[in-house]
């Protein structure tokens, strides 16, 4: 076996290895026979990460073994093709999933009529044509972007043994499940999370909403999410290339914070959640970019589209945040219901300017705002990284010093002394 071929193998048993411990981790956590009274509510659309796993990485670990076989293993620049191609398949599978489904709709509508029917039948075909080129190129398109960020990360000394990057970058192309959030009606807080399956449709998400509220007063809210660390990672292939490299970098970010102070204490306290997810966003963009220049793209294009959720429409930003401060005061004096209705119509006030915003509660505040870089957010948390990070020579320096943060005295302490320039 060459000296590749034996480092491909090693990379597989460590990825074994993360796998079985968050495994274990999780399903300690996991009681599938003890559902709480809002998972009860929510019972058929429930997703189980163990389940997953225990789906998923198997055929990652076949992908593997098929890929040290002599000759299967694709060139950087057939890599590249491929993750370009993949990616435009999948766009493509969802365009005719929409149509399928539209054609039905017209179908149901017009009771069955024979022209609905006809286009049903070669739409359907064509379907099944790029499901198969989906999943014949999945497997070498995510190992593909594992080796482009694992390069990088080997290129800033974040291997160890042999060459080893720990936690191995793995990601499945997936799309996310959803994240049913609860809050109190009189404070904004996020006081419980549900993991609900992808497909939930938008009028299920308001009947579980609905029902939460009437019969536990709490206000809830199935949000999407744009990435899950999990191991693999999920990933969405509806992403364009740039945005797909910064959020592989975020989800291994999280791997990595793991294994360390941040991660372990995310957790902790709503500041040690937005500073995790705040530096994973800042680091995954810068590292992303770079991925994404070194495959050949360019940074040029739509560059207003890939800046901070905070910066790609000021007016939305500044009408969210007056918005989260008003509603703070007022549940503040015990006004809930006023509170209530000023959301209710700062909502129709944004969907009136084409703000596609399903809801805007308090769940959806606790939730969203916990990003600081996120419209929701009223955090100083993400000025402070930004300030940090100019502080930092190198993106590999922040991202280790960040990692030993364990509260946020630490990381208030942390920003006084690159300031000083004690670092």
């Amino acid at each position: 076996m060459g000296e590749e071929r034996r480092g491909r193998w090693k990379r597989w048993r460590a990825r074994i290895g993360i796998t079985l411990l968050l495994a274990v981790l999780m399903l300690i956590r996991v009681d599938n026979f003890k559902l709480t009274p809002v998972e009860i509510i929510a019972s058929d659309y429930l997703f189980s990460i163990p389940t997953w796993e225990i789906q998923n990485f198997p055929r990652k670990w076949l992908h593997g073994l098929w890929e040290l076989i002599p000759g299967n293993k694709p060139s950087r620049e057939e890599r590249l093709v491929i993750v370009d191609e993949f990616l435009q398949t999948a766009r493509k599978v969802q365009k005719e999933e929409d149509r399928i489904e539209g054609l039905l709709i017209r179908r149901n509508a017009t009771q069955g009529s024979g022209a609905a029917t006809k286009a049903e039948a070669p739409t359907r075909e064509y379907l099944d044509e790029l499901i198969d080129l989906h999943g014949d190129l999945q497997g070498r398109a995510e190992e593909a972007v594992e080796a482009e960020l694992s390069t990088l990360l080997v290129e800033m000394g974040f291997s160890t043994w042999f060459g080893l990057i720990w936690p191995p970058v793995d990601i499945r192309f997936e799309e996310p499940p959803t994240l049913l959030v609860l809050s109190p009606r009189d404070r904004i807080s996020l006081t419980s999370s549900i993991l609900l399956d992808s497909d939930i449709k938008g009028v299920d998400r308001d009947e579980i909403e609905q029902q939460i509220l009437k019969d536990h007063d709490l206000v809830a809210y199935v949000d999407d999410l744009a990435g899950l660390a999990t191991y693999p990672a999920f990933v969405s292939d509806l992403y364009t290339t740039r945005t797909v490299m910064r959020t592989v970098t975020h989800e291994w970010l999280h791997s990595y914070f793991f294994f360390k102070p941040l991660g372990q204490n995310y957790r902790a306290s709503d500041e040690m959640f937005t500073i995790n997810e705040t530096t994973a966003d800042i680091i995954g963009r810068e590292l992303g970019d770079i991925v994404f220049e070194r495959m050949g793209g360019d940074l040029t294009v739509s560059a207003s589209r890939y800046a901070p959720a905070e910066d790609r429409n000021p007016q939305f930003t500044k009408v969210m945040r007056d918005t989260r401060k008003r509603v703070d005061e007022l549940l503040a004096e015990g006004l809930i219901e006023e509170a209530e209705q000023h959301m209710r119509e700062q909502q129709w006030f944004l969907r009136l300017r084409g703000y596609g915003l399903r809801k805007l509660n308090q769940a959806y505040f606790a939730f969203r705002g916990r990003y600081a870089e996120s419209p929701a957010s009223v955090s100083p948390v993400g000025d402070q990284l930004k300030e940090l990070r100019e502080l930092v020579p190198s993106a590999g320096d922040f991202i280790r010093l960040m990692a030993e943060v364990g509260s946020l005295g630490e990381f208030e302490a942390l920003i006084e002394r690159a300031r000083a320039g004690e670092l």
